[in-house]
């Protein structure tokens, strides 16, 4: 089309006459490019490709372009919150596992004792009545430091919130001591102007009072004093009234301040009361465990499970024995549960790299793809224009211009040669 375009072109330029051209007046000429580009007959060829570069750029021809920032951001924060849920859930089964195995080794061990307290008489059953006794007293012991902690809980609960409720009316008072004192210095301001103008107008009150009080006056007259003295009594009040507009004004932002700023003080100092009061409380449950076990001796296992003072060495051994089997047991499962875990992880970090390679060479393919179109849509353009200017040399020609501008604004006394060009670049369709 290019080609048959062009030699139609050159035929167009063949066939023209060629009289001499009329002499040029000074004149200067200009074109709309723009509209001369529409009506060329490779315009269509044209489009097409700003078509393409347009449905490349906006991603619209296919999964090969690359994704955009946004996609790729979502892609990666769905992958993290999946690697999340995993770990999540590992440590969750990993916590159950233990609870689970120390439960099953309690047992055990609490089996094998009463197993012993039943044996017969001797060593092993004076073991018995000592393990019996020694677990009725930490359960009273657990009993008592329980509820030594929870009422020692209370109390300081009930000392934060009388803390927080005595903080609370402070600021308030503060606040409230603070609105009144602006309040009151605004009153006083009122007064003062209000006292300032009674002043400012008494002599001419007075005057007009004066004029009142002549008997001899005639009803006009006397009205029209009455008038001036109501004007001057209501620029007065005006004026007294809008100061007292703008005091009111200020006041109502005078409250919402206080009330913003006094809330987040007392937030603030009510979260640091929380922190020093939960605080404490950790660290009298400590101190309370660590009472308690020194009281009622150290779990032998180490796992978290009690076992009683005053076990026989053989009975120790099993029970370090039956520790070690349950340990074992645990530690074969929870290491299954993190190899699955890490297969997880694994496979989620090839995912976040398939992203970000796959985007990378998609970018690369769609930035040499733009680049091969940008190359064909200039060179076609220039071909356009080149095309489009002789035509409009020789227009110009005919009407004895020798100067003629495109994509200006319209000289002042110019020629439009738009529309005549039109008609010729128009006829190279034919």
């Amino acid at each position: 089309m290019a080609f048959a375009a062009l030699a139609g072109c050159a035929g167009h330029e063949a066939t023209q006459p060629d009289p001499t051209p009329p002499p040029a007046d000074g004149r200067v000429g200009f074109v709309r490019m723009q509209e001369l580009v529409k009506v060329h007959p490779l315009y269509s060829q044209l489009a097409h490709l700003d078509e393409d570069m347009q449905a490349l750029q906006l991603q619209s021809v296919g999964s090969n372009v690359a994704r955009n920032g946004a996609d790729i951001a979502a892609a990666e924060r769905a992958l993290q919150r999946e690697l999340d849920v995993a770990a999540d859930r590992t440590k969750k089964v990993l916590g159950q596992k233990q609870q689970e195995y120390m439960k099953r080794e309690q047992a055990a061990i609490d089996a094998a004792i009463g197993a012993t307290a039943g044996a017969g008489s001797g060593g092993d059953a004076i073991a018995g009545n000592v393990a019996r006794d020694a677990r009725s007293q930490q359960q009273n012991a657990a009993r008592l430091a329980q509820a030594n902690f929870d009422a020692y809980r209370r109390q300081v609960a009930d000392q934060s919130n009388a803390a927080a409720r005595s903080l609370q009316h402070s600021l308030a008072n503060r606040a409230s001591r603070t609105y009144r004192a602006r309040a009151e210095e605004l009153a006083k301001h009122e007064a003062d102007f209000a006292l300032q103008e009674e002043t400012e107008d008494a002599s001419e009150r007075l005057s007009l009072r004066t004029k009142l009080s002549n008997l001899a006056l005639d009803d006009d007259t006397r009205a029209d004093v009455k008038k001036q003295l109501d004007a001057l009594d209501r620029k007065e009040a005006d004026a007294l009234g809008a100061l007292k507009n703008r005091d009111a004004e200020t006041l109502a932002l005078l409250q919402a301040h206080l009330r913003t700023t006094t809330q987040a003080e007392l937030l603030a100092a009510v979260g640091n009361l929380r922190k020093r009061t939960l605080a404490k409380i950790d660290a009298r449950g400590i101190a309370t465990r660590q009472t308690l076990v020194a009281q009622l001796g150290v779990p032998a296992t180490g796992n978290g499970v009690a076992v009683p003072n005053g076990i026989p060495a053989n009975m120790r051994s099993k029970l370090q024995a039956l520790h070690a089997t349950y340990q074992k047991q645990f530690d074969a499962d929870a290491s299954q549960t993190i190899a699955r875990f890490q297969k997880t992880r694994a496979d989620l970090t090839k995912r976040f790299r398939q992203i970000a390679g796959i985007d990378a060479d998609a970018q690369a393919s769609a930035n040499r793809q733009l680049g091969a179109l940008a190359k064909q849509r200039g060179d076609l353009y220039s071909e356009m224009v080149a095309q489009i200017g002789r035509e409009v040399k020789m227009v110009a020609q005919k009407r004895g211009i020798d100067v003629v501008v495109s994509d200006v604004v319209a000289p002042a006394g110019g020629v439009d040669l738009t529309a005549d060009a039109e008609k010729d670049i128009e006829s190279l369709h034919e």
